[in-house]
């Protein structure tokens, strides 16, 4: 069994060690503020991941019900460049877990750079592991999978990004890919 906990936080490192530059310019409608990120949209609590993604809306995208949530590794942003995080973790009936970390940063440095430096990263360290990571095209700002893992890394505008990490099965990445959508990617 996977610990997707870990999984999650590990990965999430890896793709959060290379932020901290200021963004580039937001899309048409996306309200940005001085330092370059968007305010976060309605909805998008990055500290109470558990709010943004429920048990009922886990539960739909794993396609099986849901027992528990729990909230973990809360970080509010104090309004300079570090950012707020956390994530949620799941559990469900048959025993699978789940997980959705949220980030959101002030400074809105979801750049190229450190976008192609979190992909790298991440591949260097799932495939020493055998694991495979592929870019998904089409999706948020940048986004990847990781096959081993089952989680879906996606960079959502200047300064969201989430991972999603889901039980295996045949179906993970569409599912992920879903969620992610309904997150704003």
């Amino acid at each position: 069994m996977k610990t997707l906990s870990f999984a999650a936080v590990l990965s999430g490192a890896l793709a959060l060690a290379s932020c901290g530059q200021s963004g580039d310019t937001a899309k048409p409608g996306e309200q940005v503020d001085a330092k370059g990120g968007s305010a976060a949209p309605a909805g998008w609590n990055a500290a109470d991941a558990c709010s943004v993604v429920d048990k009922a809306k886990m539960a739909t995208t794993a396609g099986k019900p849901v027992s528990e949530a729990s909230l973990g590794l809360v970080h509010e942003s104090s309004g300079g460049g570090d950012a707020t995080t956390s994530e949620c973790s799941y559990v469900m009936e048959d025993g699978s877990r789940a997980s959705v970390l949220l980030r959101w940063s002030p400074i809105g440095d979801n750049t190229p750079d450190a976008m192609a430096a979190a992909l790298n990263t991440s591949k260097q360290s799932v495939e020493a592991f055998g694991g495979t990571v592929e870019p998904i095209e089409g999706l948020g700002k940048s986004a990847f999978w990781i096959g081993k893992i089952d989680a879906m890394n996606v960079f959502i505008g200047n300064d969201k990004f989430a991972i999603i990490t889901l039980p295996s099965s045949p179906s993970s990445k569409e599912q992920a890919t879903a969620l992610a959508r309904e997150l704003g990617a």
